[in-house]
Order: structure tokens, then sequence, then C-alpha cells
């Protein structure tokens, strides 16, 4: 029953945001982790377009859409491979880690500030 009461899109979208930017926090560092290794194909997560694609989309709930809204881990095989076959990039790997990092902060702040404002509509802004 709570479920339903803290249930809106915004707290959704936030949820799956993070469940995303931990997947894709897991795939970049596998993907630096064999850097070196011949023959690896690096991986990338889809999810923002997917994302934007079910807030823009009409009918059922907006929370129910992105509550469907699921990051996918592919194989990168558009990015330019060296002699050994391996795709990986560190400098892009690295940027994108650090990218990765700045949306997971931005993120928890505002599921923090969510959480205050919440917190200051129940308390009626008492303390």
């Amino acid at each position: 029953m709570l479920d339903k009461l803290f249930a809106d899109s915004t707290s959704e979208t936030l949820a799956k945001g993070l469940d995303a930017v931990g997947i894709r926090h897991r795939v970049i560092a596998d993907n630096i982790a064999n850097v070196e290794t011949p023959g690896f194909t690096r991986s990338d997560v889809v999810f923002e377009e997917r994302l934007r694609e079910a807030l823009r989309s009409r009918g059922e709930d907006a929370s129910e859409r992105v509550q469907n809204v699921t990051p996918e881990v592919r194989a990168d095989r558009t990015s330019p491979a060296r002699a050994d076959g391996n795709n990986v990039s560190i400098d892009k790997e690295m940027a994108a880690m650090v990218k990765n990092t700045l949306e997971y902060e931005a993120l928890t702040q505002l599921i923090n500030l969510k959480g205050s404002m919440l917190r200051a509509a129940i308390t009626e802004g008492r303390r």
C-alpha cells in the first residue's frame, strides 16, 4: 500500500536511473578490466533513449510506463578494433566512468531532495 503512495513517475524515473547507472558502472569496469584482452568486444548500456520514449508515450500511467523500461547491455560492434581485435579505448572508458559517476551523484542528490520535500510536507515545515 505504501508502495503506491510513493510510486510517482519522478520516483520511478530516479530509481530506474540509479539502476541503469549501477549496471553501466559494472559494464565500464568490465571494459576497463579487459582493455588488454585480445578479441574482447566492449559493451555499453542502452537506457536513456528507452526512458525518453516511455516518458513521451501516451496511455497507461507514467510511473507504470517507466517501470517497464529496463537497461540493456549491448556489445559495441561499431567502435574500431585494434590489430588484436579488442575495441576498448581506455580514454573513452575513463571518460565514461567520470560521466557515470557524475550522473550517480546527481541522481542521489535529486532523490535526497525529493525525500526532504516529502519530509517537509509531512511535518508541515516544522522540525
